[in-house]
């Protein structure tokens, strides 16, 4: 039969009791800023509206002619120049 010899040397020691609280709020802190980037660029109601609107205004412009005009007409005519032959 062969020889048993257990190690009794073995020595363990355990790390420290922190279940990684630090770097879970890190990665949900991440997460959440994401999750707000995305709902903002794709799903945010409103902002990615691509129908023109005009403003609800009547505007009715009216342009009327003058009843006279600005300046009198010439009385006499000037002639017209004659042409050389």
């Amino acid at each position: 039969m062969p020889d048993y010899d257990p190690k009794t040397d073995i020595h363990v020691t355990a790390g420290p009791a922190t279940g990684g609280g630090g770097l879970y709020f890190i990665v949900g802190a991440l997460v959440v800023a994401v999750l707000v980037g995305a709902y903002f660029m794709f799903g945010a109601p409103g902002l990615h509206n691509n129908v023109a609107r005009a403003p609800d205004r009547n505007v009715n412009v009216t342009v009327e002619q003058p009843r006279t005009p600005a300046q009198p007409a010439p009385a006499n005519p000037a002639p017209a120049p004659q042409r050389q032959q």
